[in-house]
């Protein structure tokens, strides 16, 4: 099989006779990701189903009224009785995700390793004993790097995106906290119960008549901060507990205007060397975490507050970074590697989390 152009480049770039920082690789463009680090460290697990991850959810109480007060009787009067059925189920589909690379056995030799396995699955390699004099830059760990990577910004986008852009793929964090909470469905549960919804402030909000995006000011003690302030008391009115805080890049920049301009107290007042930066905000014991993925998305003046207790990752058992490395065709001298993933995104409380926007 001949070498597509591309390929023919990443050789060449491999195993240039002379190049500065032999055996290195200048990465230029890979950021942080602390939502997919987050997810993935504290996902849950299911054992599989015949498609659907289940949880209960329960909002309403009583019977709308029929026989379900507390009233006063005396001596032999009636009383009534009420049977609880208010009970749903939030239900969500779970999805299979699959990437994978090829290389081809000629690759390898121009990287100055030979396959020595017999199953065609490259399993076997072997590095040639003067390798290191051709080979500045390792191919094959290369390739495999771009593997990872590539892996980790595609699930980064799912878990960020609204499951939309892949009806096949999991849908992540835009849809369970939404910009417009009290419009469409999360779990197959309609969101016109105001329980169902999520605390939001956004442009988009306040064009469908709720709260609209927040004109940050340094006045009245900073308006984004009393803002927040009045907010975590709504978030935790339910029981929630939101400690995990995403923000976009004008987002934080806002929230360090107004501390700056309102008086930030510290234990060395001005001796000594002034450093002129201000550390890692924290609000209400939550440390407020710059995503550069919220940047990408053109959502730098957004930040998303949710309660990693009601909103998680779960994987299927077995099924996460599953890897594969299948057998070569007989009649082709390539490798393939695998990674599939089985799982989703789940909510089972809403009105403990909420998005933000600034003005």
């Amino acid at each position: 099989m001949a070498f597509t152009a591309g390929e023919v480049t990443n050789i060449a770039n491999a195993s240039l006779d002379f190049y500065l920082n032999k055996g290195d690789t200048f990465k230029q463009s890979i950021q942080s990701k602390p939502l997919l680090k987050f997810m993935e460290s504290g996902a849950k697990s299911f054992p599989g189903g015949k498609g659907n991850i289940s949880v209960a959810v329960k909002g309403d109480y009583g019977a709308g009224g029929v026989n379900d007060h507390v009233v006063g009787y005396t001596h032999n009067d009636t009383v009534g009785f009420y049977t609880p059925a208010n009970i749903k189920r939030a239900n969500y589909p779970w999805r299979e995700h699959h990437i994978g690379i090829t290389l081809t056995h000629t690759e390898l030799k121009i990287d100055g390793i030979s396959v020595t396995d017999e199953e065609g699955n490259g399993e076997g390699l072997s590095k040639h004993s003067d390798r290191e004099v051709t080979v500045l830059v390792n191919l094959l760990q290369d390739k495999l790097d771009d593997f990872g990577e590539q892996y980790a910004r595609n699930m980064n986008t799912l878990l960020w995106g609204d499951g939309t852009a892949d009806p096949k793929a999991l849908a992540g964090l835009q849809s369970i906290i939404l910009a417009v909470p009290n419009a469409g469905t999360t779990g197959g549960l309609a969101r016109t119960n105001t329980w169902w919804q999520n605390r939001a402030a956004t442009a988009a909000y306040g064009t469908a008549g709720g709260r609209g995006a927040i004109a940050s000011a340094t006045t009245g003690g900073g308006v984004l901060l009393q803002f927040l302030q009045n907010e975590y008391r709504q978030l935790i009115r339910y029981g929630g507990r939101p400690s995990k805080f995403l923000a976009g890049s004008a987002f934080i920049n806002a929230l360090e205007i107004e501390l700056r301009a309102n008086g930030n107290y510290s234990m060395t007042g001005f001796t000594g060397t002034q450093d002129g930066s201000m550390g890692q905000l924290r609000f209400m014991g939550t440390t407020i975490e710059y995503d550069p993925t919220l940047d990408d998305l053109g959502f730098t003046k957004r930040a998303y507050w949710f309660d990693p207790r009601h909103i998680f990752l779960m994987k299927m058992d077995g099924e996460w970074d599953h890897k594969f490395t299948p057998s070569r065709p007989y009649n082709q001298f390539v490798m393939y590697k695998s990674m599939t993933h089985t799982g989703q995104v789940v909510a089972q409380q809403l009105n403990s989390s909420g998005v933000y926007e600034i003005a």
